[in-house]
């Protein structure tokens, strides 16, 4: 079947939100209202003024600025505030309803979100009202209610790899859905692995996400997750403002984590474990929380639905795909890279190609799956014959050592020399010996693997889940008083402790410690009761406060001060007695 017929037959069906500005649109349109810079130490310079710019040309300047950091601008700036208030209440605008995103995490969390927002304007972002400027532009492009994807087919690994790129002129995720960043351009894509043999069976399909690698990025066809339209278009959800597909509707907690030294990241996890929200704040990170909504409320695009596709096929011989380096929009110069522009389809942003575009299979994690079982036979066949001479040569090696060792052991004898006390060399070779004879065990082990392998029955069939490590799943929310509360607590909660930590050191220079230590431990209390965390939180006191005393006693007893050091020691056995026995009272009825 040629390429663009297979690209046509498994068109994804993609779902936005109610509210979303920005539908996968035309490069070309794109391309022909931007202008080309190339960053400088001082002011960028203009390589392409708008409007003179095509894809030609712009692999043409591609070409002739290679290790040039250069990008595309389709806007010459943001909206004013009269523009932009005026662009806020237009008639057509459709208004998005937000979720608490600090509900489902905990107190520390919030508190680095407030810091990293900050930062925001220390850092290279893109500036207020731009996502509005490019929104107004786009609208202005003739092919604004036309969607369009960039296919592209390749085979690997006994996979013809079908790719569906989508366009976006801008990514409002931070300005316009309470992201994490905002970029000018947005390039998603869906591919979908088919057994590259005559049946061409769809086997896995996989959607680029924020917070999956490797093989938590791929469902199998049959995954009960995955909704399809007509049974072979995949239905994606995508984010709102981020454009990035999801398996399951609904709203995802993201955390961008923020990195710790490994030391101080066990004594995280470990004090996680004790606190009220423990079981929320799951993510293995301090971060910043943020929702990706993807609600698919919205419009819906793809076969049947309120919108088609326009698809156009490339490969690495199209010469904008080929010959352009650069980005695809602003570049802020943001050293965190969120808030900047990205490459295009084939290339990362410092100029290699991507490994979803080169290399697929490998990025999907699908260097270990076989197509088909067929496959798999074939590669057993040729792991048993590979075994099979290496199990014989390793054989042979021991028989070698062996050998050398019995030999070694009788010249022993024949010295006298005590088997206890062997020389040197024969410990050398008795220590080879158990080496070969290790390897021998695999070698065998891997032979018996690959003989049930081989079994005419067929192999089993894994649950659909089996390959992951984490199964991306929407939240849930309380929707009662309780709910509610939690949610209001939690957007303001992170402010309450800026401010009363701000008053503190503003009003008062001394004395400060027990202050702190009320105000922290009242936010505990409230945050523990809206999570019906009380006894945690209560459970967590006790074994610091235990822990404090133990410290107590050790630094009593290190001073000689031994009264008070055997008196601490004495009223912890005391509590340890206690529970001890509680327990057992409880486990006897």
């Amino acid at each position: 079947m040629p390429d663009e017929e297979l690209l046509r037959a498994y068109e994804p069906v993609i779902r936005y939100n109610r509210g979303e500005l920005f539908y996968p649109c035309s490069v070309e349109d794109f391309v022909e209202v931007s202008a080309l810079y190339r960053r400088t130490d001082d002011e960028p310079e203009e390589l392409a003024a708008r409007g003179t710019l095509t894809l030609d040309r712009l692999a043409e300047l591609g070409r002739v600025h290679v290790g040039d950091i250069i990008y595309l601008q389709q806007v010459d700036g943001p909206l004013n505030r009269k523009q932009y208030k005026a662009w806020r209440k237009r008639p057509d605008r459709v208004k998005f309803k937000a979720s608490s995103r600090f509900a489902a995490v905990g107190l520390l969390s919030r508190f680095v979100d407030a810091i990293m927002r900050f930062t925001l304007l220390l850092r290279g972002r893109v500036p207020g009202g731009y996502a509005a400027a490019v929104h107004e532009t786009y609208m202005s492009t003739p092919t604004k209610d036309d969607c369009y994807y960039y296919g592209h087919v390749s085979r690997d690994g006994g996979y013809v790899v079908l790719q569906y790129w989508y366009f976006y002129a801008m990514n409002d995720w931070r300005s316009n859905f309470g992201g994490v960043n905002d970029h000018e351009s947005d390039w998603e894509q869906v591919t979908i692995f088919l057994t590259d043999d005559e049946e061409q069976k769809p086997v896995w399909v996989a959607f680029s996400s924020h917070d999956e690698v490797g093989d938590d990025l791929r469902r199998r066809w049959d995954d009960p997750d995955i909704e399809f339209v007509d049974g072979t278009h995949p239905v994606v959800y995508a984010g709102a403002g981020s454009h990035s597909g999801a398996y399951l509707k609904g709203e995802y907690l993201i955390t961008a984590g923020v990195p710790l030294p490994e030391w101080l990241d066990t004594v995280r996890r470990a004090f996680l474990r004790i606190l009220p929200w423990h079981e929320d704040d799951d993510s293995g990170a301090i971060g910043i929380p943020y929702i990706d909504y993807k609600r698919g409320d919205g419009v819906s695009v793809g076969p049947g639905q309120d919108k088609p596709w326009h698809p156009v096929v490339v490969s690495d011989d199209t010469p904008w795909v080929r010959d352009y380096r650069g980005l695809w929009g602003l570049d802020t110069h943001d050293v965190f890279g969120g808030e900047r522009a990205p490459a295009g389809v084939r290339y990362e942003r410092k100029g290699t190609v991507r490994q979803s575009w080169g290399q697929p299979v490998a990025w999907a994690g699908l260097d270990k799956e076989a197509p088909t079982d067929a496959w798999a036979r074939g590669d057993l066949e040729a792991a048993r014959k590979y075994l099979t001479q290496k199990l014989a040569d390793t054989d042979l090696e021991l028989a070698e050592a062996r050998e050398a060792l019995r030999a070694a052991r009788a010249a022993e004898r024949a010295q006298g020399i005590s088997p206890q006390d062997p020389t040197p060399r024969a410990e050398e070779l008795a220590e080879e010996v158990e080496e070969i004879r290790r390897r021998q065990m695999v070698v065998r082990q891997q032979l018996e693997g690959v003989a049930l392998g081989l079994d005419p029955r067929p192999l089993p069939v894994e649950p659909v889940h089996s390959h992951l490590r984490h199964r991306a799943e929407p939240m849930t929310q309380d929707d009662n008083v309780r709910g509610r509360l939690l949610r209001v607590w939690s957007a303001a909660s992170a402010s309450i402790l800026l401010a009363a930590l701000g008053i503190l050191l503003l009003f008062d220079t001394t004395g400060l410690l027990w202050p702190i230590i009320w105000i922290a431990f009242a936010m505990l209390v409230i945050e523990a009761i809206l999570r019906r965390r009380l006894a945690s939180l209560m459970m967590a006191l006790l074994i610091a406060g235990l822990i404090w005393l133990g410290l107590w006693a050790a630094w009593s007893l290190f001073t000689g001060n031994l009264r008070m050091g055997f008196g601490i020691a004495l009223l912890l056995a005391a509590v340890w007695m206690a529970v001890q026995t509680a327990r057992e009272g409880i486990r006897s009825r």
